[in-house]
């Protein structure tokens, strides 16, 4: 009776440890979004890029955006202060960048998927009528033509808090939308699970400052462009 007991403790013991391992490794493997680790990156990579804009030896002044999977703003700073839009702290970076780099960061997270990503450079030639695709008038407006997301930018309007304070309409930890079609957008992936976790969007210079900054904070953090 007595070694029947103990080997029931035994198992009871082994079902235990295996239990608590397997709660373990699924925390361990949940992918997360370190939105603080995006910007830090994107911050490096604006300081290291020249300005297309601001002239000789110069380097970009950036808004930097980061949403995650479902379209929720966690941040978005200037690269040249860390400051925020309701507290710049001085930055010289382009107020008109703020909203457009919320924006870019939702157009990469709504239309880039665990199959595909859609960076907003790519978003924006699939809805030109001289974009990628034939030209033949049976295809124009179709998989196999150009202008196949004409009218896209149209859609997801930018969801403005209408407030009147310096910063107000631009808040963390609300889903503003907004759909951008030139570069600057990318999403962001798990290198190891594959998942989309969402996407960072910069503005603030020349659009392949923005794009390269962009893709600069993916990768610096740690993070895949693509699935």
């Amino acid at each position: 009776m007595e070694a029947m007991e103990i080997i029931m403790r035994k198992i009871l013991l082994l079902s235990g440890m295996v239990l608590a391992l397997l709660i373990l490794t699924s925390a361990s493997s949940r992918a997360q979004l370190d939105a603080g680790a995006l910007f830090a990156a994107c911050q490096t990579t604006a300081g290291a890029t020249p300005s297309a804009v601001r002239g000789s030896g110069k380097t970009t002044k950036m808004w930097c955006a980061v949403v995650d999977r479902e379209g929720q703003l966690l941040l978005d700073k200037a690269t040249d202060t860390g400051g925020t839009p309701a507290a710049p702290a001085g930055s010289d970076a382009w107020r008109g960048s703020i909203e457009i780099s919320i924006a870019k960061a939702y157009s990469a997270v709504a239309f880039s998927s665990a199959d595909q990503a859609l960076d907003t450079r790519t978003l924006g030639l699939l809805s030109r009528a001289d974009g990628p695709g034939s030209t033949a008038p049976k295809n124009i407006g179709t998989d196999a033509g150009v202008a196949s997301l004409f009218g896209i930018g149209d859609s997801n309007g930018y969801r403005s808090l209408t407030g009147s304070g310096l910063g107000s309409d631009d808040a963390t930890g609300d889903y503003h939308h907004g759909i951008i079609t030139f570069a600057g957008g990318q999403p962001v992936y798990d290198c190891r699970t594959h998942t989309l976790l969402g996407a960072v969007g910069v503005s603030g210079d020349g659009v392949d400052e923005d794009d390269k900054v962009a893709k600069g904070a993916v990768t610096g953090a740690g993070n895949c462009l693509t699935p």
